[in-house]
């Protein structure tokens, strides 16, 4: 499992990411207990799991509500890898003016597209 997205109903609102980021250090009875849950709602359970939120790191997931990390089709580049790095996470979805899911930009995407950029430029 390397990610999820969650999304609401049929019009592909995201309503929240799970990634194996959320599984570390997550105790495997703790896992077994949780099993029967939807993806969502086990989101919800570590977000309040002492696990988690007796963290004192500031990139841990018990410190924040799990923002979801989006931008624009309409958003550059740059700004895309901002909010990557600002936000500490490998993908940024990419979402309309409704807030429902168009896409995602993973850190990979972004390196490819660089490097397809460096070559083509060493090339002329």
């Amino acid at each position: 499992l390397k990610l999820m997205m969650l999304l609401q109903g049929r019009c592909r609102k995201l309503v929240g990411t799970l990634s194996a980021t959320d599984l570390r250090g997550c105790y495997i009875n703790t896992l077994k207990s949780w099993l029967g849950i939807s993806a969502l709602a086990f989101t919800e359970q570590i977000a309040t799991s002492p696990l988690y939120t007796a963290s004192d790191k500031p990139n841990d997931i018990g410190n924040s509500t799990r923002e979801l990390v989006t931008c624009y089709a309409e958003s550059t580049l740059s700004e895309v890898i901002d909010k990557a790095v600002a936000k500490h996470v490998h993908r940024v979805w990419v979402v309309d003016q409704a807030g429902l899911l168009i896409g995602v930009v993973s850190l990979s995407d972004v390196i490819r597209v660089i490097r397809q950029s460096m070559l083509s430029d060493s090339d002329t």
